[in-house]
């Protein structure tokens, strides 16, 4: 264990217990002395993991029972999702429900027998057997009545099988992937939480959920469905104001362990993190809400802070707990910040931000119990918004948080003084596609040029060291600049995706060529004949062939897989992408119209991306009438479809006069120049190669959206910006070629921008005008 490459297995190198790494060794050792095998799944910050490792795996008296009576197997479900998803499975089906650490006893030929959670160390007052109990009662059962266990483990696995067989089979649908997604909307809708936002789950604990956030997202930029924007605003609304996001550093919290999104499981993982910052970037693009637009560009500077390598890349997660204590650097009393910010600082801190008190076991009905003054606590924004806006004499909510930005940087100095949680340092490449997917898209609709900078060093950086040109294949991380362990489906796809988008912002070849060699490799690898995805190709040792069932916290490789697919096919290159990624589709189609929001990373990339018609003829029900009509081009709407741009121009004694006229239809606005917020996205001329004598703007209009209180600056109907460029300055084609960038915008969402581009031969003074 000593020697392994995982920060997780490092961290019980020390321990009295005999850990193995998965692998040979350890797997022969069991079938050889025919014992029983101890696997404990889990991951570097996890915090019942490590509550385990000091209360159990420390301990020389169980390390005693575990050395003698077991083989005992150590696996980062992060190095190993093949062995997570399988043995996640088995967990789930024998006891109902599952988490880490995943705790299972294995037959030596790797079937389950027992499996569970947290075990405490001893039997306890609640009625949980402990694991001392367990190990003597499983020693004794394998000892004496082995066929009791070896028959459970048959059940077991056979369930397993079923379980796979029912997931991948059935006959192949027709595609209807507007009908999924409207299908998936209605059904998220349904479990919205109208009390606290966001979506309601069986139990007190919140999610991000950011596969289906984009869903939302994807549903109202095609439907202009309002509910589903009213979801999704409200769901990112919570989290923003939540003590779920780092209120400090920046950054997401995993999720919170009740529903008003206060109270936090303190963990900050890359995968929530990156997805999240693109959603609120993308949310920003349509709304103009200028927090949405904050919070991406706070989470951006979190994640190059603290969560980027130096080289590039970035780290996977930052641990939840400090010597054994949940959210240990993050909570605060009142006493500690009034001691730190003193006086009418602390008092301005207050009026705008409060602690949510954080009892040992926290309960919904806590959080309407007013914390004294020596509870710890995590603070969040203070509700309601508007009479925290009226309390602080602010007009929004971003101009306020930037007036506290002096008093949170000094609270942060502070706790950075505490011990911090420990990152694991371990850079996945699959979700380095996240994030590097996050900065592109991030950087293109906030106009910073930078975070596509990062994108490009990142993307460089895992290229380089985790892809072999001689094999054409990826690694699936890299610890301390060595890479291990064969890539997964999901590592392909996403950064595959990744690659994809880099190109659109960048048009730079090599990111279009990479996506390719990934997308072909991939189909080598991982596509079966019968439309179905393998997300691992080590199928040794592994007791089922993993295959997906979803998107969850993330997207699934399978999904990533059609949507890079599907990209690809747009670019007009190698043919066959979209009839593969139409037959992994199919295969799939009675999960998802039975249940679409389970896959909606899929669903929005099926929605996204146009498939040919001839696609149908792949066969399954229902394919007929899709091969005849095709399926409708769902491309969201854009500035462009409502805004038309024409332009004249005239001859003056040493300049031409060009006008340009914007005709934006009726209910719409663009942006004046100048804006009224750094935020927002001017309506600009340029012209290329010349510098014009003048470039002057109508007189715009005051418009009064929910979020700026004294209005924003705009043109409507028809305005007119006139140029004036030297004669002397027309280039040798004699044509002048200009862009205009504008955003039309409703009273409540805004579009894309568009960029209109107009090539203007002008005239001489015998001729008039003259416009291309």
């Amino acid at each position: 264990m000593i020697h392994s490459n995982s920060p997780y297995l490092l961290s019980h190198a020390h321990n009295p217990v005999d850990w193995y790494p998965w692998g040979p060794e350890a797997l022969e050792k069991a079938k050889r002395e025919n014992k029983l095998i101890f696997l404990s799944v889990g991951y570097s910050t996890c915090y019942w993991c490590h509550v385990a490792e000091r209360t159990i795996y420390s301990k020389p008296e169980f390390a005693r029972w575990m050395n003698a009576w077991f083989v005992n197997i150590k696996v980062d479900r992060e190095q190993r999702p093949d062995l997570d998803r399988i043995y996640m499975l088995a967990t789930q089906i024998m006891t109902g429900r599952g988490g880490w650490p995943n705790n299972l006893f294995l037959t030596p030929d790797l079937r389950p027998v027992f499996a569970g959670s947290y075990f405490p160390p001893h039997d306890d007052d609640f009625g949980r057997t402990g694991f001392s109990t367990i190990l003597r009662t499983l020693h004794q059962t394998w000892t004496t009545d082995r066929k009791r266990l070896t028959d459970i483990g048959e059940r077991v696995h056979a369930s397993l099988r079923d379980y796979q067989q029912r997931s991948t089979s059935g006959t192949q649908r027709a595609l209807n992937p507007g009908e999924w997604l409207t299908a998936a909307a209605t059904s998220l809708i349904a479990r919205a939480d109208r009390k606290h936002g966001g979506l309601a789950s069986s139990g007190s604990t919140k999610f991000p959920r950011a596969p289906a956030l984009e869903l939302l997202l994807a549903h109202y930029r095609i439907h202009r469905d309002r509910a589903s924007l009213d979801l999704l605003t409200q769901h990112l609304d919570a989290m923003a104001y939540g003590g779920i996001y780092d209120h400090l550093a920046g950054g997401f919290h995993r999720y919170t362990v009740e529903p008003s999104w206060s109270i936090p499981h303190f963990e900050k993982m890359l995968y929530d993190n990156a997805q999240l910052m693109k959603i609120y970037a993308e949310a920003f693009a349509i709304t103009r809400n200028p927090l949405y637009r904050f919070v991406a560009e706070d989470v951006a500077a979190y994640l190059a802070r603290q969560m980027m390598a130096g080289g590039g890349g970035f780290y996977t997660a930052q641990d939840s707990e400090v010597k054994g204590k949940e959210g240990a650097s993050y909570v605060w009393t009142r006493t500690e910040i009034v001691s730190i910010l003193r006086g009418k600082s602390a008092e301005r801190f207050f009026d705008i931000f409060a602690l949510t008190p954080m009892p040992a076991n926290v309960v919904a009905e806590s959080l309407e119990t007013k914390p004294s003054a020596e509870e710890e606590g995590v603070i969040r924004f203070r509700l309601p918004v508007a009479e925290t806006l009226k309390r602080a004499r602010s007009a929004d909510v971003v101009t306020l948080l930037a007036g506290t930005r002096p008093l949170r940087q000094e609270l942060l100095l502070a706790r950075d003084r505490r011990p911090q949680p420990l990152r694991d340092d371990k850079i996945i490449v699959g979700l380095n596609g996240l994030a590097i997917e996050a900065f592109t898209e991030a950087g293109r609709i906030l106009g910073n040029q930078e975070y596509i900078s990062i994108a490009r060093r990142s993307a460089e950086y895992i290229w380089a060291v985790a892809y072999s040109a001689k094999s054409e294949s990826l690694k699936h991380e890299i610890f301390q600049g060595r890479v291990q362990t064969d890539g997964f489906l999901d590592d392909y796809a996403l950064l595959g995706r990744a690659y994809i988008s880099l190109y659109g912002a960048t048009r730079q070849q090599v990111w279009l060529d990479r996506a390719v060699k990934l997308g072909d490799t991939l189909l080598k690898r991982f596509a079966r004949p019968d439309g179905a995805l393998l997300t691992s190709t080590s199928g040794k040792d592994l007791l089922i062939t993993p295959l997906d069932d979803g998107d969850n916290a993330q997207p699934s490789g399978t999904s990533a897989a059609v949507e890079l697919l599907l990209r690809l096919a747009k670019t007009g290159g190698k043919t066959g992408y979209a009839e593969a990624a139409a037959k992994i589709v199919q295969r799939l189609g009675g999960q998802l119209d039975a249940q679409p929001h389970g896959w909606s990373t899929l669903v929005v990339a099926a929605n996204a991306n146009k498939f040919e018609p001839s696609i149908a003829a792949l066969g399954g029900p229902g394919s007929a009438s899709v091969q005849a009509g095709g399926l409708p081009d769902f491309r969201p709407p854009v500035t462009a479809d409502h805004v038309r741009v024409r332009a004249t121009a005239s001859s003056a004694d040493d300049f031409y006069r060009i006008e340009i006229t914007l005709d934006i239809d009726r209910g719409y606005h663009v942006n004046a120049n100048p804006a009224s917020f750094p935020y927002l996205v001017p309506t600009n001329v340029s012209l290329d190669g010349i510098t014009p004598i003048s470039v002057d703007y109508p007189r715009p209009i005051t418009f009064k959206p929910n979020f700026a209180r004294d209005g924003i600056k705009v043109y409507e109907g028809k305005p007119t910006i006139a140029v004036r460029v030297a004669k002397k300055e027309l280039p040798k084609t004699g044509s002048l070629r200009a862009r205009v960038t504008a955003q039309a915008c409703d009273d409540q969402v805004c579009l894309p921008p568009s960029e209109f581009p107009l090539s203007i031969d002008p005239p001489d003074a015998r001729t008039g005008a003259a416009l291309k």
